[in-house]
This record gives structure tokens, sequence and C-alpha cells, in this order.
């Protein structure tokens, strides 16, 4: 390789690595409410920001939108619009999409959380390792590529993303893990219903909802042989 391209690829590398340290916090900070693999947010930032160069930014003003995962909508910033050629009836024509703003990264990356606080991706919060979480992303339907799960798994093992979901005892966490992992075990069993309970531990339960789980609790002992 020339010397040429041997600082290209350093220079790639270097960015990359600070794109990487500057979500990785945020990752790790929303870990701690809503519970989703800070190696799976990194990758996901990774694989759908194109490094942060995809990022949406009003054409007029410059001013981005820190939207990380390309949602669309009004956000706490309002939206910004962008205007992009896309294929209609055999021809290119023009369409405004309005992506949600954020503040920051955190803002981005927490809203991107909360989205997979639905039912349907609740496999992907209850899951042992961030390869189920990807598979479980695809599998519920998170992404039309076939291939996002195994794009994710090489992201997160070729830059060693694990690393960020590895919390030392003195770290601040809202719950002690008995807590989380009594909450995860009920939502894999049922118990809760969606992963938005996972940030609700030490609240009192509503009567309605203790109903709903013993009644929960009654419909799998019918279906037990």
């Amino acid at each position: 390789m020339s010397k040429e391209g041997m600082t290209k690829e350093s220079g790639d590398f270097m960015e990359q690595q600070a794109f990487i340290d500057l979500v990785a916090g945020s990752a790790r900070q929303s870990y701690l409410t809503y519970h989703l693999f800070p190696s799976i947010t990194i990758a996901q930032a990774i694989l759908e920001s194109g490094w942060g160069k995809k990022v949406p930014v009003d054409p007029v003003t410059g001013r981005s939108s820190y939207n990380l995962f390309g949602i669309k909508g009004t956000g706490v910033a309002g939206s910004v619009k962008v205007v992009s050629n896309e294929a209609m009836n055999g021809q290119m024509v023009p369409r405004t999409s309005e992506f949600k703003a954020y503040y920051n990264y955190q803002q981005s990356i927490d809203d991107h959380a909360q989205f997979l606080l639905k039912p349907a991706y609740k496999k992907v919060i209850t899951a042992s390792t961030p390869y189920e979480a990807a598979q479980a992303l695809t599998k519920a339907g998170y992404a039309t590529d076939p291939d996002y799960a195994a794009k994710l798994t090489r992201i997160i093992d070729s830059y060693n993303l694990a690393q960020y979901d590895q919390f030392s005892a003195e770290e601040p966490s809202p719950y002690p893990a008995w807590k989380l992992d009594l909450g995860k075990r009920a939502l894999k069993e049922g118990l809760l219903t969606s992963p938005e309970w996972l940030s609700k531990l030490d609240e009192p339960m509503p009567v309605w909802a203790v109903l709903a789980v013993a009644l929960r609790l009654l419909d799998k002992q019918r279906e037990a042989p």
C-alpha cells in the first residue's frame, strides 16, 4: 500500500472513531433508561447516518437536525426539510421530506430508543446479546434490508462496540440489576406487554394493571397441557 493510501486509511479510522466517541456516551446514558444495548444504538447510528455524514441539514440555514436515524416528523427542535429526487413512473421527481430536528444527539438517541419501546420490538429489549437484538430488529420489520442484522453485527465486531455494553458496579443505574432482570423476565413471559414498563419498575401499579397481569397468568395456566 502506498504512503498516500495508508494516510487516507488512517484518516478514515480516526474520523470513524471520533464519531463513535461522539455518540457512545449518549448511547450508554440512554441505556440506563431504555435498556437498548449501547452497541446496537451506536451500530444503527453508524449504518443509518453514514457515520454522521447523512444527518439531515436545513439547506437554507445549514442547521443540523442531529437526526441520526432518519426519523420523519417534528421533533423537540422542530423539523428540517430536505428535497431529494425519487423515481416515480419512470421519471425522477423532486420530493420534500420533513425530518425531526433535535438540539443534540442525546435527544435523537433517546427518541429512537422510545420508538423501540413498542410491543412489536420487545424482543429487541429483552435480548441477551446485541447479536440477538440485531436479529430481533429484522424479525420485527424494523428495516426492509434483509441483511440489516448482518450489517449491524459486522459493525459491532469490526469496531469492538460491545465494549460500550459493559458497566461497572460504581456507575449510576436507576434500578439494581435484580429488578431489571425481573422486569425483563416478566416481559419475556408475557406478564408485561410493553418494554415501557421497564422504566416504571418503582412506580405503584394501578388496579387495572394488577388485574391484567393476574388474568394473563390465568390464561397461561389454561393454555398449559
